[in-house]
């Protein structure tokens, strides 16, 4: 079983990752914004997107990896760090999925102006993603709460129920 520093080095391992890849991909995203032959190559729908928008995009792409990425590797160092609270690694990543999302819907909006036909898919994609997120956080923030209660106040875990024991509740013994 790995120790608290180890674990700490394991977070901050991961948090170096993300910097490293946010700062690397945004320096990326700028220069290709200046380069005058990205400027200058046109349209790759006539009117409606440009070939800067274009590489932007796959720049952003390249970005919501590695947000994606990080919220794996968050969610893996959670389940190792807080046993006890089994849906807290879930409950950020799906925090961090929701965030990517959010950032997606906003960056690869240009799509839908140069094909005005996918623009309602395109909504309802992402609406629905969005909602799927929010549910799961619901619900695992529903289920854990007792137990993330217990982590915030420093407080023992509340026992967990077998179903063995929710029926011997239930009939009265």
């Amino acid at each position: 079983m790995p120790t608290t520093r180890a674990k700490t080095g394991q977070f901050a391992r991961v948090a170096t990752n993300l910097a490293i890849g946010v700062v690397g991909l945004v320096i990326v995203r700028l220069i290709v914004q200046g380069l005058p032959m990205f400027q200058e190559a046109g349209w790759i729908v006539s009117g409606k997107l440009k070939v800067t928008a274009g590489a932007v995009i796959v720049v952003d792409a390249l970005l919501l990896s590695v947000l994606v990425r990080f919220a794996i590797e968050l969610r893996a160092y959670l389940v190792a760090r807080f046993v006890d609270v089994p849906g807290l690694g879930a409950m950020a990543a799906s925090l961090a999925f929701l965030i990517a999302t959010a950032i997606a819907f906003t960056d690869f909006k240009p799509v839908t102006l140069a094909w005005p036909s996918t623009k309602q898919l395109y909504l309802w994609s992402f609406f629905t993603l969005a909602a799927a997120l929010l549910v799961q956080i619901v619900f695992l923030l529903y289920r854990d709460r007792d137990r993330i209660a217990a982590l915030v106040l420093g407080q023992p875990m509340p026992a967990t129920a077998t179903p063995k024991d929710s029926m011997a509740a239930s009939a009265g013994g």
